[in-house]
């Protein structure tokens, strides 16, 4: 499970032990996101399949200004990931060019 713990809208990419995309998700501040693959066994075999793990994870949480909030790696599946826990400068600058939430100019 995704829960952002920042006070800021993070983006959480999911990717696999060799580094493949596997999901993504915007989070707001307080909510959480449930992730899984829906991987089941089957009878298909294919000839020449390399045995590689999807696990463990790597969840990448970005800020909206587009730098790393902080990045987790050795993530197991069915396991609680918290921007918090990750290691990273847990800070988000603001976007360039922003405007004032009131542009109410005071008269005298």
């Amino acid at each position: 499970m995704l829960l952002n713990d920042s006070s800021f809208i993070l983006t959480a990419t999911v990717q696999a032990a060799d580094g493949t995309y596997l999901a993504q998700f915007t989070i707001q501040p307080g909510q959480q996101q449930t992730f899984t693959t829906n991987l089941w066994n089957t009878q298909y075999t294919h000839p020449g399949t390399p045995p590689v793990s999807l696990t463990p994870y790597t969840v990448i949480w970005q800020c909206a200004s587009e730098e790393y909030y902080g990045v987790c790696s050795q993530v197991s599946p069915g396991s609680l990931c918290t921007p918090s826990q990750c290691p990273g400068n847990h800070f988000c600058k603001p976007k360039s060019g922003g405007h004032p939430a009131s542009s109410i100019e005071e008269k005298d």
